[in-house]
């Protein structure tokens, strides 16, 4: 696989983050954060537009709130502006993503999903007399950022990209070195 050129100027053009901002507030035009967002939008897409240019982001903070299902995850919620950034990504990088993948990675994919992935599990029940489960105990906590950026330059290309990629994956550690955040699209598709 060649790797992919995406230039900073394409990710931060504003129809982009148009975009990606209409992605971000999918099921969530009701909270707050996205309301004054929205109200606003113009300004602070400029604001975000400028910010990614002179590579001030992602802006890294993260809302932690805990959820039960079935298992305690505490998850990491990046502030709005992060999440536009993280659409405004996969606009560009969802191709090169999407090619690594063998089919049956069905997280946080388009066309694929929690129902797909059922579906295909009790097609696959009836198919084969056995089946395992595996739960990966602790798998964000322990992705290596090192290990991650080596496997991101191979797949991509630019310096101004990779850079954003390599802020994009320091903004966050659950110990040095290591650790995405739970609840952020672009940690989907760095841990598939």
């Amino acid at each position: 696989m060649h790797p992919l050129r995406i230039e900073i100027d394409d990710i931060a053009a504003l129809h982009n983050l148009h975009v990606a901002t209409f992605k971000a507030a999918k099921g969530k035009r009701t909270r707050p954060v996205v309301i004054d967002f929205l109200s606003e939008m113009d300004d602070r897409l400029e604001k975000l537009h400028l910010d990614i240019m002179a590579e001030r982001v992602p802006y890294g903070s993260y809302r932690s709130f805990i959820i039960h299902d079935p298992k305690q995850r505490l998850i990491h919620a990046a502030c709005f502006e992060d999440r536009i950034l993280h659409h405004a990504i996969m606009n560009l990088a969802e191709p090169i993503f999407e090619k690594s993948l063998v089919s049956s990675t069905f997280a946080c994919r388009p066309g694929k999903g929690v129902h797909r992935a059922v579906f295909q599990v009790q097609k696959n029940l009836q198919r084969y007399p056995w089946f395992v489960q595996v739960d990966v105990n602790g798998y964000f906590p322990a992705i290596d950022h090192h290990y991650l950026l080596n496997i991101l330059a191979r797949r991509f290309k630019g310096g101004g990209f990779i850079a954003l990629l390599s802020r994009i994956v320091e903004s966050y550690q659950s110990s040095p070195g290591k650790g995405l955040p739970i609840g952020s699209l672009m940690s989907q598709y760095f841990a598939n």
